[in-house]
């Protein structure tokens, strides 16, 4: 299958992942996110792939909170925060009802074009839905 940037791909990540492989500095940032989602599947939105590597770099959307918001430095002042300190506030967002909110979060993985399968193809029965760990 020949991997396209601008389509979206069920990226199967192995069970295993072995360090001579696929070597953190080989994966760069993507290795330690692909580690934890051993033995799941996702779906990845492609946009750079890179034929000589055999990766491709794409996005892929989950849901997060608890939330972090940086405050601008009018609403620290109007906190009674001194001014220059690039303060945040983290914790649970909730609607009106009381219900928690998840806010997206878009992160960006590189993968081995391998990994890849067309979003018809058949389930791994060998892997599970990457959902449950706040990836969709």
């Amino acid at each position: 299958m020949r991997v396209q940037a601008g389509q979206t791909y069920r990226c199967e990540v192995p069970l295993a992942l072995p360090v001579r492989r696929y070597r953190p500095t080989t994966m760069g940032d993507s290795w330690w996110p692909l580690s934890w989602l051993r033995g799941t599947y996702f779906p990845l939105a492609v946009v750079d792939v890179d034929p000589a590597a055999r990766t491709a770099q794409g996005l892929v959307t989950g849901g997060e909170h608890p939330v972090t918001v940086e405050l601008t430095e009018d609403q620290a002042e109007a906190g009674g925060l001194p001014p220059g300190h690039g303060y945040q506030v983290s914790g649970m967002l909730l609607d009106a009802d009381g219900e928690t909110v998840e806010l997206p979060r878009v992160t960006t993985l590189t993968v081995p074009t391998r990994w890849l399968r067309s979003v018809e193809t058949p389930l791994s029965p060998s892997h599970h839905d990457a959902a449950f760990r706040g990836f969709h």
